[in-house]
C-alpha cells in the first residue's frame, strides 16, 4: 500500500510544481475578487412591465369600457387623445396590436412617475392595500415613495389584470453603486436569476473550458510514467501494475481537484455572502465536474498507455468528444425538429370515427382504407414565430382540447394564446369542424383571456375556463370577422358573429394559480381547483340555466398544482407531488375511498363515461388507473410503459398511445386487446427507433452531465418550457439524471478495466 500511496503523493507534488497550476489558481483568485463586488441592495417596484399585465388584450378592453368617473375611466382620459381613439377602436382579434400595446404600457408607465397620479384615480381606501394606505396616510414623502404609491394605486383600480407586486425587492450593485435603474428582483426571481447564471457559468466556464485547460495539462503524466527508468523503477518493486497505473490516474486528477475546488467552493462562499444564496447545487456540481473530468481523462490515460505519446492522447479525447457530441446531436436534432412532434398527444374518440393530435398540434383521423392516419382539422395559415418554432420542437401543445361533440356532431378546439408582444404573439382562437365534411377546421373566433379549460356541456354549450373567468359562447362558431379597415377603424360586418360571454352571476374576483377545473359531465357542474381552495360551480335552473354561481368551496391545506377529474359522483385531486385525494362532486367532502398515490407533475386526468375509472397521465408517461368500484389499481402491460396518450371511449374501453402514432384499444378492467390502430413508421422514424437509440443507449454521454448539474440547481425533476412548474397542463420535460450518471460509469469503469488488463499483461 505505501508504494502506491507513494505514487499518489508524487503526482500531487507534480501537480503542486506546476507553473499552469499556479498561473491558474492566480486568475481565479483575481476573478473571484472581481465577482465578490456583486451585491444586491434593497428596491422598490414601481414602473409597468409587459410582465405585470395577465393579458394586455384583455387590460386594454377593459380600459375601453369602463364608465369615465371610474378610477380607470380616468386613467383613460389621461392618456393622448391618439391613444384615447385607438382604445376606444381596440379589438381583440384586430391586427398591429404589439406596437399600440407598447405604446399603452409606455403611456401608462409614464403616468406612474408623476405627482398627482394616485390623487387623480381616486381608488377608495378599501379597495388599497395596507402598504398603499400608510403611504397615503405619510403625505410628504419622497419621489421613489411616491411612484410605489401610484403603483399600488393602479394595481388597486385594476385588481384583475395587474399583478401585485412584491414589497420586497432587491436591484443588483456593483461595489455599491446600482446597475440597472427601474429593474428590481423578489426573492423568488433573485433565486432563479443567480442560479441560472451560476449553471451557465458552471457549464461554459468550467465544464467546457476547464476541463480542455485539465486535459492539456494531464496529458503528459501517464506517458511520462512509462518512459525508460521511471517505468523500470516502477516495475522493479513487487507491486500490482494495475493499481501503479490507477494510483498515477488518480493522482493526475489532483490538478482539477485543486482548480476546480478553489473556484467552486469560493463562488459558494461569495454566493452565500453578497446574495445570501447557499446554493446546495454549486457545491454538488463540483463532484459531477470532477466526475466528468475523469471521464475524458480516463480516455487520455489509455492512449497514453498505448501510444506513450500526449499530443495523440489530447487528440483522441478531442475525438472521443465530437463522437459524442455528434451522436448526441443526432438524436436530439431528430427529436425537437421532427419526431418529438409526431408522438401522439391527445386521442378523440369520435363516435365512429377516432381522431388524434400529434405534440405538434396536427389532428389526424384514422383511414381504415388506408390502415394509416390522414390529416384533418388543418389550419388556412401557418403559424409564425415563436409559436411556430416552439410548435417545431414539439415542446408547446397549441391547443386545448379538442373535444368532441356528439350533440351536434362536431369537434372543438381552443388555440392557445402566446405572449402579444413576442413575435408570433395573439389571443386564442376557437376553432370547430364537422364529421361532414372532413373534420375541416372553421371559425376563428377570438376566446378571451388565456384560458386553462375548455368544456362542453351535455346540450353542446361551449365554455372556456381560466383564472379570469369563466365564459360561454354564444353564436355561431363557425363565422369570422373580416375586417375593412379605413383610416385605421375597422368598418367589417360583425352581424351574426359569435361571442364570448360570462356564464357566472357577477364578476368572480380572479382565482389565483395554481389552478385547474373539471366539469360533471352528468349535471355540467363545474368543479374549480384554485391554489389549495376547490371551489363548486353549480349551474342554475329555468331562467338561470345559463348562470353559474359559487356554492360550496373546501380548503385542502396545500398550495401545491393540481389537475381535476370527476367520474361519477367523485372528483380526483392529483396533486403535483404524487398525492392524490377524492371527494364528493356534489358536497367537496372527502369520501372514504382509499386512493393510492400516483406519478407526480400529472398533465391529463379524466374519468370513464360510467363512472367507475379514473386515468391520471404525467409528462413523464406514467400512467395510472384505478377502480372505483374495487378501490384498487388497475395494471398490467398496456399501461406499464412509456405512454403518451390516454382516453376512455363511450364504450368504456380505454385507448393508449405510445410509439409516435400507434394507438391501441383496451378491455376493462383486465385490459384484454381490442383492437390496434398501428401505421407503419416513416423512414425517419425508423432510423432512430432501430439505429440511432440502440447506439445513443450504448453510447456514453459527457454532455448530459450538464443535464445533472441543471437538477442540482432545481427544486423538481421536471422543468416547464414556459418557466412556470405550478402549470401542469404546459408541456414539461424530464431532467434526466439516472441515465448519463449510469452509462458514463459503466464506460469509466470498461475503459479503466481495459486499459488496467493492458497494463498487466504488456511487457515494457
Amino acid at each position: 500500500m505505501r508504494a502506491y500511496l507513494a505514487v499518489l503523493k508524487d503526482a500531487f507534488r507534480e501537480t503542486l510544481a506546476s507553473k499552469v497550476l499556479w498561473v491558474l489558481l492566480i486568475l481565479i483568485t483575481g476573478f473571484l475578487v472581481l465577482f465578490s463586488g456583486l451585491s444586491v441592495a434593497p428596491a422598490v417596484r414601481t414602473g409597468l412591465d409587459f410582465r405585470d399585465v395577465f393579458d394586455w388584450p384583455d387590460f386594454v378592453v377593459r380600459l375601453r369600457d369602463v364608465p369615465a368617473d371610474s378610477p380607470v375611466g380616468r386613467l383613460r382620459h389621461r392618456l393622448t387623445d391618439e391613444l384615447q381613439k385607438q382604445v376606444e377602436s381596440f379589438t381583440r382579434d384586430g391586427g398591429g396590436r404589439r406596437r399600440f400595446l407598447r405604446e399603452i404600457r409606455e403611456a401608462i408607465d409614464s403616468q406612474l412617475e408623476t405627482d398627482d397620479f394616485a390623487t387623480v384615480l381616486d381608488v377608495a381606501d378599501a379597495s388599497l392595500s395596507d402598504e398603499a394606505r400608510k403611504l397615503k396616510a405619510t403625505g410628504d414623502v419622497s419621489k421613489q415613495q411616491r411612484q410605489r404609491l401610484n403603483r399600488l394605486v393602479l394595481e388597486a383600480a385594476l385588481p384583475d389584470d395587474v399583478r401585485p407586486s412584491p414589497r420586497d425587492v432587491v436591484t443588483p450593485t456593483y461595489l455599491g453603486y446600482v446597475l440597472f435603474d427601474d429593474f428590481s428582483l423578489d426573492d423568488k426571481e433573485l433565486d432563479t436569476s443567480v442560479k441560472g447564471v451560476l449553471q451557465a457559468f458552471i457549464f461554459f466556464f468550467v465544464s467546457v473550458l476547464g476541463t480542455f485547460i485539465a486535459i492539456l495539462v494531464t496529458a503528459p503524466i501517464v506517458p511520462r510514467m512509462f518512459e525508460p527508468g521511471a517505468i523500470d523503477l516502477l516495475l522493479s518493486k513487487p507491486v500490482s501494475r494495475s493499481l501503479v497505473f490507477l494510483s498515477k490516474f488518480f493522482g493526475g486528477c489532483a490538478f482539477t481537484l485543486l482548480n476546480a475546488g478553489y473556484l467552486i467552493i469560493g463562488m459558494w462562499l461569495i454566493v452565500g455572502w453578497r446574495f445570501g444564496i447557499w446554493s446546495d447545487g454549486l457545491l454538488l456540481s463540483l463532484p459531477i465536474y470532477l466526475f466528468l473530468f475523469v471521464l475524458y481523462y480516463s480516455v487520455s490515460a489509455a492512449t497514453g498507455v498505448l501510444f506513450r505519446g500526449p499530443i495523440l492522447s489530447v487528440v483522441m479525447v478531442v475525438v472521443f468528444w465530437f463522437a459524442c457530441f455528434v451522436v448526441d446531436a443526432a438524436k436530439s436534432s431528430a427529436e425537437q425538429f421532427e419526431l418529438n412532434g409526431t408522438r401522439v398527444h391527445t386521442i378523440v374518440p369520435a363516435g365512429e370515427a377516432l381522431l388524434a393530435t400529434s405534440s405538434a398540434g396536427k389532428t389526424f383521423g384514422w383511414s381504415k382504407a388506408a390502415g394509416a392516419w390522414e390529416e384533418v382539422f388543418d389550419s388556412t395559415e401557418d403559424l409564425q414565430g415563436l409559436r411556430a418554432v416552439a410548435v417545431r420542437v414539439g415542446r408547446g401543445f397549441p391547443f386545448l382540447g379538442p373535444l368532441y361533440d356528439p350533440e351536434k356532431q362536431r369537434l372543438v378546439a381552443v388555440s392557445k394564446a402566446a405572449p402579444v408582444f413576442l413575435p408570433g404573439g395573439g389571443p386564442g382562437r376557437l376553432f370547430v369542424a364537422g364529421a361532414a365534411d372532413n373534420w375541416s377546421r372553421r371559425g376563428g373566433i377570438t376566446v378571451p383571456l388565456s384560458p386553462r379549460g375548455l368544456f362542453l356541456s351535455s346540450a353542446g354549450e361551449i365554455l372556456v375556463i381560466g383564472p379570469g373567468g369563466l365564459f360561454r359562447f354564444e353564436g355561431n362558431p363557425e363565422k369570422t370577422h373580416r375586417p375593412f379597415k379605413i383610416f385605421g377603424l375597422d368598418f367589417g360586418n360583425r352581424d351574426g358573429l359569435g361571442k364570448f360571454v360570462e356564464a357566472t352571476a357577477g364578476k368572480l374576483p380572479r382565482w389565483p394559480v395554481p389552478f385547474a377545473a373539471a366539469m360533471d359531465p352528468a349535471t355540467n357542474n363545474i368543479v374549480v381547483y384554485s391554489k389549495g381552495q376547490l371551489a363548486l360551480l353549480a349551474r342554475g335552473e329555468g331562467e338561470t340555466e345559463q348562470i353559474y354561481s359559487k356554492t360550496v368551496s373546501k380548503d385542502l391545506a396545500t398550495e401545491k398544482a393540481a389537475i381535476l377529474a370527476i367520474a361519477g359522483d367523485r372528483v380526483l385531486v392529483a396533486l403535483a407531488e404524487g398525492n392524490y385525494r377524492m371527494f364528493d362532486a356534489r358536497t367537496l367532502q372527502p369520501v372514504d375511498t382509499q386512493v393510492p398515490g400516483g406519478p407526480s407533475k400529472p398533465r391529463w386526468a379524466a374519468g370513464s363515461s360510467d363512472g367507475r375509472f379514473l386515468a391520471v397521465l404525467n409528462h413523464t408517461g406514467q400512467a395510472w388507473l384505478f377502480d372505483t368500484t374495487t378501490q384498487r389499481l388497475v395494471t398490467g402491460r398496456a399501461i406499464g410503459g412509456t405512454v403518451r396518450a390516454l382516453a376512455f371511449t363511450e364504450k368504456n374501453t380505454l385507448l393508449v398511445g405510445d410509439l409516435f402514432m400507434r394507438i391501441n384499444e383496451y378491455q376493462l378492467p383486465d385490459l384484454a386487446p381490442l383492437r390496434s390502430f398501428d401505421p407503419p413508421l416513416t423512414t425517419l422514424q425508423a432510423v432512430y427507433h432501430y439505429a440511432l437509440l440502440p447506439i445513443y443507449t450504448v453510447f456514453p454521454k459527457p454532455g448530459q452531465l450538464n443535464a445533472v448539474v441543471q437538477r442540482l440547481f432545481e427544486d423538481e425533476d421536471t422543468v416547464s418550457v414556459s418557466g412556470d412548474n405550478d402549470d401542469l397542463q404546459a408541456d414539461q420535460f424530464e431532467i434526466d439524471v439516472r441515465t448519463p450518471l449510469v452509462s458514463n460509469a459503466m464506460f469509466l469503469v470498461v475503459i479503466l478495466g481495459l486499459t488496467c488488463l493492458y497494463v498487466s499483461r504488456k511487457d515494457f
